[in-house]
């Protein structure tokens, strides 16, 4: 698309915004007591029609539905508490310690070691 175009699709598109602006009635008052009263033709009674929110869906939108929260059910099986997973990390440090070997492994093993006795003095009390 070459410029001229461009330029013209847009000048169009404007041209057709500001003529459809007026039937839209975006800017229609809608405070009866800024709009004259209406003139009963015989029998026949003209109503104004609203156009525009309302307070009664603005109450709507204001307070949307939220179902009730569901509570998880229960764990089924025992849990592990904090001393006891601190015994089974520091078995498991112990045990890597073992398997790597020289000084990395001593200190994996003295770590795990330092670990599972403060699980099991945790677990004791």
């Amino acid at each position: 698309m070459n410029v001229r175009s461009r330029a013209a699709l847009l000048t169009l598109s404007a041209f057709v915004l500001v003529l459809r602006a007026p039937a839209s009635g975006a800017q229609a008052i809608t405070d009866s007591s800024l709009v004259p009263p209406a003139i009963p033709v015989a029998s026949v009674s003209v109503e104004a029609q609203h156009v525009g929110p309302t307070r009664a869906a603005l109450m709507v939108a204001a307070q949307p539905s939220v179902p009730a929260p569901r509570l998880a059910p229960a764990a089924s099986g025992p849990g592990l508490s904090q001393p006891q997973a601190l015994m089974i990390v520091g078995g498991a440090a112990i045990l890597v310690g073992a398997i790597v070997g020289d000084t990395a492994g001593d200190v994996f093993m003295v770590g795990g070691a330092v670990v599972g006795l403060y699980g099991l003095y945790k677990y004791l009390q």
